[in-house]
C-alpha cells in the first residue's frame, strides 16, 4: 500500500527528467541500402555535435529514445550503446520514414533542417 502512495511522485520525477539535444548536420547523403530494397540516409555531424550525442547517449543505454527531423518522429530505437561517433545512419522502414522519403529527409537536413533526439516523445 506504501508504494502505491509514492507511485504518482516517481512518475513525476521521471517526466521532468526528459531531454531533448538539436544535433547540428554537416551533411547528409541518401544511397540506396545494401541490405534492404530500400535507401539509407548517411549523415555526418558537426564536431560539436558528436560530443552533444555521446552525453545524450551515455546515461540512455537500453533505453529508448527518439529521433525527429524538423519535428517528424523518424525512429524510436532502444540504445544498445553510447553513440561517440560523427557520422550515422538512417535505414528506412517499409513505408519509408514516417511517410516521408529518404531523399526528402537528406534535402532537408541539407538546407539546415533539424535532427534531434528525445527521451520523451
Amino acid at each position: 500500500m506504501r508504494i502505491l502512495k509514492y507511485f504518482p511522485m516517481l512518475l513525476l520525477s521521471t517526466a521532468i527528467q526528459a531531454e531533448t539535444v538539436t544535433l547540428h548536420v554537416d551533411s547528409a547523403k541518401k544511397s540506396p541500402s545494401s541490405d534492404t530494397s530500400g535507401d539509407v540516409i548517411d549523415i555526418v555531424l558537426e564536431p560539436e555535435s558528436r560530443q552533444a550525442l555521446a552525453d545524450f547517449t551515455r546515461d540512455r543505454v537500453g533505453r529508448q529514445i527518439h529521433l525527429f527531423v524538423d519535428g517528424l518522429l523518424l525512429t524510436s530505437p532502444t540504445l544498445q550503446s553510447v553513440i561517440d561517433t560523427s557520422s550515422l545512419r538512417l535505414s528506412a522502414g517499409e513505408d519509408g520514414f514516417n511517410g516521408k522519403s529518404a531523399g526528402e529527409i537528406t534535402e532537408s537536413l541539407n538546407q539546415g533542417g533539424t535532427l534531434t533526439l528525445s527521451d520523451d516523445r
